[in-house]
């Protein structure tokens, strides 16, 4: 049974820009990008979610300084508590390939207790431990949990549509992919009991945000222990997440390419030499338009999924690459990992592109296992050809980019009803829910260890 609530969603009042304080989730602000926030605004949020780190003690570090943070805030009065319960339609206007898409989801608070939340991607602990210090010090959910749900005649987007058609948005961002981001807020008992009412029936399965996910039953259970006290729908057990149907047009997933490197006396022709026995291996003639931007490689990838068939491609350094095409998807009946009561993995998950890399070309032949997986001793992520490429050229310890197509919907939908994960980041929805839009706090009247008045407000 699926339970949704309304809430008094905490977001930027009209003091600030709001295209200067959104951000990406935290997992996607790295390296120059955190610089680039900062320098944006005073109030941009990546101070909340992926802060710098400083010379951090235990009483002084990014954690309590985003706490600080968004207490000085809410005096200042740059982000507010909205006065009405609400859910928020929240629309995303997106172009890819030249198509012009809009997604639409609605952000709500989910029960984390009666909700059936199906995830298909395995987690590591440590990005969990960190979003799990965030949240003890801030007591929000500061980012959306991206959630997906069956709505084929579309009964939840009609009552979107019936405030978003006619109504002008209470808050309009723009990131900086071409986005437009849009959301209204919905506070109609009546509209609010229709979403509720159709929901209820249906599972849920996570798009993005598995380790969101599982800080925010870990938070939970922490607060059940400690007896924390809060009122409204802003309970620990509640979490923040935007549920978009799996039926909506304007749902895409982009692949995640796999840039591998590091691996000890890699030499290419010998790994061709082991992959031959798996794969047939087609060499592209020329790299030049890999280099131009028009990528032969990625078409040639994308041509085999048409044609029915589980091709990844490969370049290495220099100007070499080839697409490997799976001789028979039987093999893995043998080298697919088991579950854990011993039976094999569904048909499904053994006959994912993403799997098949895994299990075959990381694994077996090259070495690269879950624990190395888990470590990221070997292996860094791509949304872009072109920028797992770059990492090829410059990096001396690069040894090949595994080029992939994406994973369908009714993939990950398969996969998590069977109970099974896939590795980690085998899918991109795209685009991202910003961080910012609008968040939720827990409003805590009673709470043992009082972090700071910041969490009775």
């Amino acid at each position: 049974m699926t339970k949704i609530f309304p809430f008094r969603g905490i977001r930027y009042s009209g003091k600030v820009d709001l295209d200067k304080v959104i951000t990406q989730p935290y997992d996607k602000i790295k390296g120059g990008l955190i610089n680039e926030y900062y320098e944006r605004s005073p109030y941009n949020f990546t101070r909340i979610i992926q802060a710098e780190v400083e010379p951090d003690t235990p009483r002084d570090n990014r954690y309590i300084r985003a706490r600080n943070f968004l207490g000085s805030w809410f005096n200042e009065g740059i982000i507010k508590r909205d006065e009405t319960p609400s859910i928020y339609p929240y629309y995303q206007e997106y172009t890819i390939d030249g198509v012009t898409r809009m997604r639409k989801g609605v952000t709500v608070l989910v029960n984390l207790r009666d909700t059936n939340i199906k995830a298909h991607e395995k987690t590591l602990d440590g990005p969990k431990a960190d979003r799990l210090k965030l949240m003890d010090e801030t007591g929000c959910h500061t980012g959306h949990i991206f959630i997906l749900y069956p709505d084929p005649d579309g009964v939840v987007n009609k009552v979107l549509d019936s405030v978003a058609g006619s109504e002008e948005p209470i808050a309009v961002g723009h990131d900086d992919f071409d986005c437009t981001h849009k959301l209204w807020a919905i506070a109609d008992d009546e509209k609010i009991k229709n979403v509720q009412d159709f929901l209820q029936p249906h599972d849920l399965f996570i798009a993005d945000g598995h380790h969101r996910t599982e800080t925010a039953v870990n938070y939970m259970n922490a607060a059940d222990v400690l007896g924390a006290i809060a009122k409204g729908t802003e309970l620990p057990e509640n979490c923040l997440m935007t549920l978009v149907s799996m039926d909506d047009p304007g749902l895409i997933v982009l692949p995640t390419h796999r840039y591998v490197h590091s691996v000890p006396d890699f030499n290419k022709d010998e790994f061709l030499g082991k992959t031959a026995k798996y794969f047939d291996i087609e060499l592209l003639k020329s790299c030049d338009t890999c280099k131009a931007g028009d990528r032969n490689i990625t078409s040639a990838v994308k041509k085999a999924a048409e044609q029915g068939l589980h091709a990844i491609g490969v370049h290495f350094k220099g100007p070499h690459c080839c697409l490997l095409t799976l001789k028979d998807v039987g093999v893995m009946d043998d080298l697919a990992p088991r579950n854990e009561d011993g039976s094999m993995k569904s048909e499904t998950w053994r006959a994912l592109d993403v799997t098949i890399l895994h299990t075959i070309l990381l694994d077996t032949i090259l070495g690269i296992d879950a624990d190395k997986l888990a470590a990221q001793t070997n292996v860094n992520y791509h949304r872009h050809v072109g920028d797992g490429l770059k990492s090829l050229a410059d990096d001396p310890q690069g040894n090949a980019l595994f080029i992939l197509n994406p994973t369908k919907t009714e993939e990950v939908k398969l996969v998590a009803d069977a109970g099974e994960r896939m590795p980690q980041k085998s899918t991109d929805y795209f685009p991202k829910l910003l961080s910012g839009m609008v968040f939720n706090k827990i409003r805590y009247i009673g709470y043992p260890e009082g972090k700071s008045e910041f969490l009775s407000l």
